[in-house]
Parts: structure tokens; sequence; C-alpha cells
């Protein structure tokens, strides 16, 4: 392996954790506000959801929408809510990406 390569890993390694440590070194000591605590646990749906709904409305050129992503995204939705587990739901938006590529 490159020493290059094998160097931004190790250094990666020690950035992510010392971007981690701080809020693990506090919350060990003090008590997390309720509040705080809820709102923490609405990080991963925030971010979740700021990484497909973008790409779902505004995929194609100059912001027009993508029935192909539309259609997936539909998809995900319905089963996401059906099932409640993400897991099923992303793999329901890429069978239907899947299959609106191999019909259309």
């Amino acid at each position: 392996m490159n020493d290059k390569v094998l160097l931004i890993i190790v250094l990666m390694a020690v950035i992510t954790y010392l971007t981690r440590f701080p809020m693990l070194l506090i919350s060990s000591r003090w008590e997390i506000p309720d509040w705080l605590r809820r709102g923490l646990a609405m990080v991963p749906v925030g971010v979740f959801s700021s990484l497909t709904v973008p790409p779902i409305l505004f995929y194609g050129k100059d912001g027009q929408w993508s029935p192909e992503y539309l259609a997936a995204g539909v998809v995900s939705l319905a089963v996401g809510l059906w099932r409640k587990q993400v897991v099923w739901a992303l793999l329901a938006g890429v069978g239907a990406i899947v299959l609106w590529r191999a019909l259309f």
C-alpha cells in the first residue's frame, strides 16, 4: 500500500476521533437535558431527509423533476410508512429505480 494512502487513513481516523471525543467526554460527566436528548435523536432523520429529498425533487437540469426518482421516492415513502424500517424503504426505492430503467 502506498505510504501516502496509509497516512491519509491514519489522519482521518484521528480527525474522526477528535471530533467525537469532546461530546463523549461531556456526556459521560454531565447529565444531558431531556430537550437536548430529544433534539439529538432527530439528527439522523434530518440528515437522511436532506440527502434524499433534493435529488428526488430536483434531479434534472434547471431544477426539473425526474419521473424516475420521483416514482422511486413515492415507492420508498410508501414502503417506509408501511414497514416502519429504513432498510426496506431503501431497498424498495432502489428496486423501483431498477424496475423503471428496465421498463423504460
